[in-house]
C-alpha cells in the first residue's frame, strides 16, 4: 500500500481500501454470528461504520483480506479497533440485524432472503440465479449456488416479500430496497414478473427508493412497465468497456445480445426515469485502466450514472487467480470519475448508503472538499422524502405524457417537460380563478345588482374560466358549481340539488341507453353496413355514402356513438384502397364521416347533448318547452341546406381518379360476413326504436320526452333485448352529471337576476329579436369551437334567456338558437367529438379540417340567418 493512501488520513481512502482489500481476523470475533453475515454463496461480510460516517461492508476470511494490511482487533466491552501500518483508529462494528433470525409465512429464513447494511436492503425476489452456470457461460467473477441453477428460477411468493420489507422497516429506517433479478430466458430476461412485485413494494415503501439490477432485456417495453409500476432506479451492468474483454468475462451475456442489448436498455431507461437514476457497474481491474475512462465517458454522455467496483477475486470462479487492481490506479479511475460527473451535471445522490463500494457523492472526500448544503440535504430525512416524493410526481407526468401519446398515436409523444410546464401552469392557474373568486365575493355589487345576484355571477364566472380553459373537467366545473350555489348563499340546497330531478336529465339517460342498445343488439352496424353494401362501386357514391349514413344515423342516436359505430369501417375501406394518411380520398372519407355525424346531429333532439341541455335551461328558467317535433322543423331548413353544401364542397375538392373501390366493397362484405345475419334482438330493437321516436314526435307535448324514453328503456330491458352489465359502459355518466350544475347555475342567474344585469352590459337595449338572435348565433358558433356544445349552451343561455324575455323575444326561439347553432363545430378538432376522433386517426390533416371547416361554419350561420326570417318567424 502506498504512503499517500494511508488508511486513516482520508475517509474516502479509509473505505476504499476497506471494500477492495477486506480486513483480516487475527482472532476471532466474539460471537461471530452476531456480526458476520453471508454477502453470497462465497463471500463473508462484516458491517464497520468508520469515525467520520462512513458505512463500509467489508469482505472477511478470503485469501486476500489476510493480505490487505487491516486488521480488525477488539472485545465488545472495550471496542474495536482497525489496526493498519503501526496506525490505530476507533470503529463500530455494527451487527446483523435481529430480523435474519426469523421466518416467513412459508418457514423460510428471512436472512436467506434479504441482507440489510445500514439503511440498504438487498432483496432476492428468485429463488436462485444460475441461468448461465447451467451452460457453462457464467461471468468469471460471480458464484453460483448450483443448487439453484433452474433455466427459469421461480419467483418468491409476493407477499413473503413483504413480510421481509416490514421487518426490516421495524428494525432500521431502510432508504433503498435494491432488487437482483438475475436472468431468465425470454425477450423480457425474466423482469416482467417483477411488475407486480414492484407495484406492490411501492406501496408499502411510500417515499424510499426501489431498485433493481438485472440483465438487459430485448424487450424495452418492459423498462417502462417497471418504472410505471413504481421503480426508481435502473441498474444494467456493462460490467468492462472492452468488448473483446467482455465476451471473454461474460460469455453468457454476450450470447444473449452481448453490450449492444446492455448499450439499448441503458438508453432507453434514460429517457423514462429520472436524471441519475440509471446506473451501470463497471468492474475495475478487469480491463487497462484507459478503457474503463472511455467506458464512463460514453455512459454520461448517455446520461448513465458509472459506478465503479473494485474487482475481488472469488474463490472457485475462473477468475479466482486474476490480481485485485492496486489501490492507486483505483484512486486514479474514481477520480476521473468525480470530475466526469461533476462536468457532466449528472446528479449522483441516488446512489448512497452503500457500503459495498465508494459511491460517486462519496468520492469528494478523496479531493477534500466537505460535503455542499444540497449534497447534506440530500442525505438528510427531510431531502430523502423531498427525492421520493418528486419520484412520484416525475411518474405521474410521465404516465400521462404515454397516455396522451397512446391516444394520439406513437407518432405524437408528449415531452415530459413540455406536460411539466403544462402541468405546473394548470395548478398557477386553478390558484388565479380561486382567489379572483374569492376576490369578487368580498367585492360589494355594482350597482343595480343584488348581493345574491352578484354572488350568482361571481359563482357562473368561475365556471365559465374554468370551461373556457378546460382545467378541469367539464363534469366536475359543473358540480363545483353546484356546490357552491349554496355555500354562497345564492340559493337554498334543497333547492339547488332538486334540480337534478329536472326531465331534460332523465330525457337524455333514456336516449343515451336506447342508443347503447342499437350497438348492443347490432342494429347500428348492420344497418350501416347494408346501406354501405347497396351504394354501388364508385368512389363519388361511397364518398357520398360516407357522408349520408353517418346524417341518418345521427338523428336517432348521438353523434359520437355514431362515429363509433362507423369509424372501423371506415378504417376498413381506407385499407382496402391501400391508401394511407394524408391522401386525399382517404381525408375526405374521414372528413364526411365527422360532418354528416355533426350535421345529421342536430335535426333530432338524439344527436347530442345541447338540445335537451337548452330544453332544461328553458323550462327551468321561464316555465317554457318545446317538443321533440318543434326542434326538428327549426333545425331541417339549415340541415338540409348544409348537408347539400358539405356534399359538394367534398366533390369538389376531392380527386377520383384512378381509384378502384373494389377492394373496398370486398372489405365491407368481409364485414358483414363477420357480422352475420341481424338476431331476432336487432329485430326488436329496431321496432322499438321507431316506436319510440314516432311517440316523441306525436306525444311529446302530452306525456313528456322523459317518460317515453324511460318507458322505451324499461321495455327493452323487459323483452331481455341487452343486459345492464352491457348497457352502463356505454352511457355518458359524466354528461347527466354537467347537466344538473348547468341548470341549477342557469336558474341562479334568472332568479337573483345576475343573468338579465349581465345582458344589459353586454347587449345594447333596442335591438330587434333578429339581430339579437344573429348575433347570439355567431357568439354561440365562436364558443363552440373553443368548448364543448353542451358547455357553450350552458355559458351562453343563461345569460340570453333574461334578455329575451325583457326585450319581450320569445325564449323558446332564443333556447332553440343558441341550441342549434351550438352543434356546428367543425373547425377544430377540439371542438367536437366527431372532429376529435378522426383527427386521431392521423388520416386527416388539421389545416384541411380548419379550411374546409370554416366554410362549413360560416355557411351555417348563413342558412341559420335564413332560417331566422323565412321560417322561424
Amino acid at each position: 500500500m502506498t504512503t499517500d493512501l494511508h488508511p486513516f488520513a482520508n475517509p474516502g481512502r479509509t473505505k476504499l481500501a476497506l471494500v477492495s482489500r477486506g480486513v483480516a481476523l487475527p482472532e476471532p470475533l466474539p460471537s461471530p454470528s452476531r456480526y458476520i453475515s453471508q454477502a453470497n454463496a462465497a463471500e463473508s461480510v462484516i458491517d464497520i461504520r468508520l469515525p467520520s460516517g462512513h458505512f463500509c461492508t467489508v469482505p472477511v476470511g478470503q485469501p486476500y483480506t489476510e493480505a490487505s494490511g487491516f486488521s480488525l482487533h477488539g472485545d465488545e466491552e472495550r471496542g474495536f479497533f482497525l489496526h493498519c501500518g503501526g496506525e490505530t483508529a476507533p470503529i463500530e462494528l455494527v451487527a446483523v440485524p435481529h430480523f435474519y433470525r426469523q421466518t416467513t409465512r412459508s418457514g423460510a429464513r428471512m436472512g436467506s432472503i434479504a441482507s440489510l447494511h445500514d439503511r440498504l436492503l438487498i432483496l432476492h425476489p428468485l429463488l436462485g440465479c444460475g441461468f448461465f452456470a447451467r451452460t457453462g457461460q457464467a461471468c468469471g467473477y460471480c458464484q453460483y449456488d448450483s443448487m439453484l441453477n433452474d433455466e427459469t428460477p421461480p419467483l418468491r411468493d409476493p407477499l413473503e416479500l413483504i413480510e421481509v420489507v416490514r421487518a426490516a422497516l421495524r428494525e432500521r429506517d431502510v432508504d433503498t430496497v435494491y432488487l437482483y433479478n438475475g436472468f431468465a430466458p425470454g425477450e423480457d430476461a425474466g423482469l416482467r414478473r417483477l411488475v407486480p412485485v414492484v407495484a406492490l413494494l411501492r406501496k408499502h415503501l411510500g417515499h424510499r427508493q426501489i431498485a433493481l439490477e438485472t440483465v438487459a432485456p430485448r424487450e424495452l417495453t418492459v423498462i417502462d412497465e417497471l418504472y410505471t409500476a413504481g421503480l426508481d432506479i435502473f441498474i444494467c451492468n456493462l460490467e468492462v468497456h472492452d468488448p473483446k474483454r467482455f465476451a471473454e468475462v461474460c460469455p453468457g451475456k454476450a450470447a444473449i445480445g452481448g453490450q449492444e442489448a446492455v448499450w439499448r436498455a441503458l438508453t432507453h431507461a434514460a429517457t423514462r426515469f429520472a436524471p441519475g437514476a440509471v446506473v451501470s457497474h463497471l468492474i475495475v481491474g478487469l480491463e487497462p485502466p484507459a478503457s474503463t475512462v472511455d467506458g464512463m465517458k460514453q455512459l454520461i454522455d448517455r446520461c448513465v450514472v458509472p459506478l465503479l467496483h473494485p474487482f475481488r477475486p472469488l474463490p472457485g470462479t475462473p477468475l479466482a487467480d486474476t490480481p485485485i487492481p492496486s489501490l492507486d490506479d483505483v484512486e486514479a479511475l474514481l477520480l476521473e470519475q468525480y470530475h466526469l460527473l461533476a462536468a457532466s451535471g449528472l446528479p449522483t445522490n441516488r446512489l448512497r448508503d452503500m457500503g459495498r463500494v465508494l459511491t460517486p457523492m462519496e468520492a469528494r472526500t478523496l479531493v477534500g472538499r466537505p460535503a455542499q448544503l444540497e449534497e447534506r440535504l440530500a442525505l438528510s430525512g427531510i431531502g430523502r422524502r423531498l427525492s421520493g416524493w418528486r419520484d412520484l410526481l416525475w411518474r405521474t407526468l410521465w404516465n400521462s405524457a404515454r397516455q396522451a401519446a397512446m391516444r394520439y398515436g406513437d407518432d405524437r409523444q408528449v415531452s415530459l417537460r413540455r406536460l411539466l410546464l403544462r402541468k405546473g401552469g394548470s395548478y398557477l392557474a386553478l390558484l388565479a380563478c380561486t382567489l379572483l373568486f374569492l376576490t369578487a365575493l368580498q367585492h360589494p355589487p355594482p350597482p343595480g345588482l343584488d348581493p345574491p345576484g352578484w354572488r350568482a355571477l361571481s359563482v357562473f364566472g368561475l365556471c365559465l374560466l374554468l370551461w373556457v380553459t378546460q382545467l378541469l373537467p367539464l363534469t366536475i366545473t359543473s358540480l363545483l358549481g353546484l356546490a357552491l350555489l349554496p355555500l354562497a348563499g345564492v340559493l337554498p340546497p334543497q333547492e339547488v340539488y332538486s334540480l337534478f330531478g329536472n326531465p331534460s336529465i332523465f330525457f337524455i339517460l333514456g336516449a343515451f341507453i336506447l342508443a347503447a342498445g342499437t350497438v348492443c343488439t347490432g342494429l347500428s352496424e348492420h344497418l350501416a353496413l347494408q346501406f354501405l353494401d347497396r351504394v354501388g362501386l364508385g368512389p363519388r357514391r361511397l364518398l357520398l355514402a360516407m357522408l349520408l349514413l353517418p346524417a341518418v344515423m345521427a338523428c336517432v342516436m348521438p353523434e359520437h356513438v355514431v362515429v363509433v359505430v362507423l369509424l372501423p369501417i371506415a378504417r376498413e375501406v381506407v385499407r382496402g384502397l391501400g391508401l394511407r394518411g394524408g391522401d386525399r380520398y382517404a381525408q375526405s372519407l374521414f372528413l364526411a364521416l365527422a360532418w354528416g355525424a355533426i350535421i345529421g346531429g342536430v335535426a333530432t333532439l338524439l344527436g347530442g347533448a345541447r338540445g335537451p341541455l337548452a330544453l332544461g335551461l328553458l323550462q327551468e328558467t321561464t316555465g317554457r318547452s318545446f317538443s321533440f317535433l318543434d326542434w326538428s322543423l327549426a333545425s331541417l331548413p339549415i340541415v338540409l341546406p348544409l348537408l347539400a353544401l358539405a356534399a359538394g364542397l367534398l366533390l369538389l375538392v376531392t380527386p377520383f381518379d384512378g381509384l378502384d373501390v373494389a377492394a373496398a366493397r370486398g372489405r365491407i362484405d368481409d364485414r358483414r360476413l363477420e357480422a352475420g345475419a341481424l338476431g331476432a334482438a336487432g329485430w326488436a330493437m329496431g321496432v322499438l326504436l321507431a316506436a319510440t321516436v314516432v311517440a316523441w314526435m306525436a306525444l311529446g307535448h302530452e306525456a313528456g320526452l322523459a317518460a317515453i324514453a324511460l318507458i322505451a328503456v324499461a321495455l327493452m330491458f323487459a323483452l331481455q333485448l341487452v343486459h345492464w352489465k352491457e348497457i352502463e359502459p356505454l352511457v355518458h355518466w359524466d354528461v347527466l352529471l354537467m347537466y344538473g350544475g348547468a341548470i341549477a347555475l342557469g336558474k341562479a342567474l334568472v332568479v337573483t337576476g345576475g343573468g338579465a344585469w349581465l345582458a344589459h352590459q353586454l347587449i345594447p337595449q333596442g335591438v330587434s329579436s333578429l339581430q339579437l338572435l344573429l348575433a347570439l348565433g355567431a357568439a354561440t358558433l365562436l364558443l363552440t369551437e373553443c368548448v364543448s356544445n353542451a358547455a357553450a349552451v350552458a355559458i351562453l343561455l343563461p345569460v340570453a334567456l333574461p334578455l329575451a324575455l325583457e326585450q319581450g323575444i320569445d325564449p323558446v326561439r332564443t333556447a332553440l338558437a343558441i341550441g342549434i347553432v351550438a352543434g356546428f363545430a367543425f373547425i377544430l378538432p377540439m371542438g367536437t367529438p366527431p372532429n376529435a376522433m378522426i383527427y386521431g386517426t392521423g388520416m386527416v390533416r388539421a389545416p384541411a379540417m380548419m379550411r374546409y371547416g370554416a366554410l362549413l361554419s360560416l355557411a351555417a350561420l348563413l342558412f341559420f340567418a335564413i332560417a331566422l326570417r323565412l321560417f322561424w318567424s
